[in-house]
């Protein structure tokens, strides 16, 4: 049966590694006669390819460009590849316009039907050629400091634990402990002498003065 598409390329299919992401190579096809065509593609490798579209009606005279997509996979040159794909093309008749493809290549007949096989040939850059860019690296980072943030930076400054100014206020608090503790006594005392009335003066005067201190103090660090 005589050629109705154009194909461009037309006998190979090549597909430029490194095959790390999907490469993709054009298939242009031209309709050469005065009907409307139409056409499938068909691969002996269907999960290894993604095609859009792999099928459709062109015009008369008109080109469409079907992507044919390599999906990513490591590559062995000693491999050996048989992928191959076919298009089949066949005029669209009139009584068959208003068909859904499938239903079109059911009711045509073999005899009718155009195929054209192509290979698929993988190749790698040469030697000298550039390769792809690599990733932009990030900024020099400390080792010390390497690690990964998973809370956004307040801007509020910090001690840091073990310095000395911390250890100062935990001492600090302890001696208050102590303090606080020494005047519990001393207001038991009081109260067993009968002196009910120092009882309220010493326990306010204490949780006074610890209050005022502790305040005075994580006032210093926070601030």
């Amino acid at each position: 049966m005589t050629t109705l598409l154009a194909i461009n390329p037309p006998t190979e299919l090549t597909f430029q590694g490194p095959f790390v992401e999907v490469v993709t190579s054009i298939l242009s096809l031209t309709n050469t006669t005065d009907s409307k065509v139409c056409f499938k593609v068909k691969t002996t490798a269907p999960r290894r390819y993604c095609v859009r579209p792999n099928s459709g009606v062109i015009d008369p005279k008109e080109t469409m460009e079907v992507q044919i997509m390599l999906q990513p996979f490591s590559y062995d040159p000693n491999e050996k590849n048989n992928h191959k794909f076919m298009v089949q093309s066949t005029v669209l008749e009139e009584e068959m316009a208003g068909l859904a493809a499938e239903e079109i290549w059911k009711k045509v007949s073999s005899g009718n039907i155009v195929d054209k096989k192509l290979r698929c040939v993988f190749s790698l850059p040469e030697a000298g050629a550039a390769a792809p860019a690599p990733a932009a690296a990030a900024d020099p980072v400390n080792p010390v400091n390497s690690t990964f943030v998973t809370k956004p930076d307040t801007g509020l400054a910090k001690p840091v634990a073990g310095s000395s100014d911390v250890q100062k206020l935990k001492e600090r608090v302890e001696d208050l402990t102590r303090e606080n503790t020494s005047l519990k006594n001393r207001v038991g005392a009081a109260a067993s002498r009968q002196a009910p009335a120092v009882e309220p003066a010493f326990h306010n005067a204490a949780y006074y003065i610890i209050f005022v201190i502790i305040g005075w103090l994580i006032a210093k660090f926070v601030i």
